[in-house]
């Protein structure tokens, strides 16, 4: 099966961007891969004044709020390095158990990386400038400083 890979350019953002960015970009995504049934929400975004739609669904919104914690955990420990987090979608195959593999496989089809450089700055936000936001996806961190966010 072919893998479509989307390599997005880096985007610059200061620390207290990190969460808004990933919840807008990542929740675009996964809306537009969404399959079945949804009920779209749509999130204003009043640090950078734009409106994104979620699918409506709490468990992906609660799935993608947890990896977006779990890749700023580690960048406020990695200081000064460049970031990526991975969102893939894939199909869960079954295969006949052996020795030496597993009884399941992915097979990815889509992939997105998100790269991020994190400027260094104050830790507090603009005055007027909403920060406040709740949102991540399912990522595991990798010692390079990727998460990926597979299975969404």
């Amino acid at each position: 099966m072919n893998c479509e890979v989307c390599q997005l350019k880096e985007l610059e953002v200061e620390s207290f961007e990190i969460r808004e960015v990933l919840r807008c970009i990542l929740h675009t995504i996964v809306f537009h891969r969404a399959l079945g049934l949804i009920r779209p929400k749509d999130i204003d975004l009043e640090l950078f004044e734009i409106t994104y739609v979620q699918c409506g669904e709490i468990e992906v919104e609660k799935k993608i709020d947890e990896k977006i914690e779990q890749f700023i955990s580690w960048i406020e420990k990695h200081p000064n390095k460049k970031s990526q987090i991975c969102l893939s979608f894939y199909e869960v195959k079954s295969k006949q158990p052996s020795w030496f593999t597993n009884k399941i496989e992915r097979m990815y089809w889509e992939q997105w990386y998100i790269n991020l450089n994190v400027l260094l700055q104050p830790t507090k936000a603009p005055i007027g400038k909403s920060h406040h936001s709740k949102l991540v996806m399912d990522p595991g961190v990798g010692s390079d400083g990727r998460v990926d966010c597979r299975g969404v």
